[in-house]
């Protein structure tokens, strides 16, 4: 108890009452520190860059727990989803020229990439969006979220059978209700890319995780 005392951590009676999680080691939340490197100001995700029309209705993404803002998206409209599908078209073509053993290398980067330096900043960010305490969303759903986007990627590596001449079919839309967990989004979309179809999706957080991994929209 002293050390928890010392670490700013709150007394047990209290933790049980409230269910708060606790403090984050370091003192510093990384999805906050990502937030605000933003600028609390997100945009639409597509081709590796942050598309922010002018003069757009702002909506605000909110924290589960507290209903704070915590950050602002532009409104979507039809213009949006055009750039987005012409983006996906245009990348289509090469994702399904790399062949499915390195499209399976390139999805065990990603995931390599998510579960090192990101880690931290994914939880806290799933934390932030899903409502659930960090410890759950570095334990449960990153852990999980990779799991499944790290088998069909070892799948198309290896080669699944009976999968003999099998032709992608290109651009597949993804449309996600908010919000979103990480699980179910990498359900859909890891063996979608595995499987050489490219894809484009609708849901901020997902977004947040596409910057940091560098790779699929």
């Amino acid at each position: 108890m002293a050390a928890l005392t010392v670490l700013g951590a709150s007394p047990v009676p209290k933790i049980f009452a409230t269910m708060e999680a606790g403090p984050i080691p370091g003192g510093i939340n990384p999805g906050e520190a990502w937030l605000e490197s933003h600028g609390h100001s997100l945009g639409h995700f597509v081709d590796g860059t942050w598309l922010k029309p002018p003069g757009r209705m702002s909506l605000e993404c909110k924290e589960a727990t507290t209903g704070r803002t915590v950050a602002a998206v532009p409104a979507g409209d039809s213009s949006d989803l055009a750039v987005a599908v012409a983006a996906a078209a245009a990348a289509a073509k090469a994702w399904v020229g790399l062949g499915a053993p390195q499209r399976g290398q390139c999805l065990t980067q990603l995931a390599a990439t998510l579960e090192g330096d990101r880690r931290g900043t994914m939880g806290a960010l799933l934390a932030l969006a899903g409502g659930r305490p960090l410890c759950q969303t570095l334990g449960a759903d990153l852990d999980l979220g990779l799991r499944l986007l790290q088998m069909p990627a070892g799948g198309a590596q290896l080669g699944l059978p009976g999968l003999e001449g099998w032709t992608p079919l290109g651009v597949v839309a993804v449309v996600l209700g908010g919000p979103c967990s990480l699980p179910a989004l990498l359900w859909k979309l890891g063996p979608l890319l595995a499987m050489g179809e490219w894809s484009w999706g609708d849901n901020w957080g997902q977004l947040a995780m596409q910057e940091q991994g560098g790779d699929p929209q």
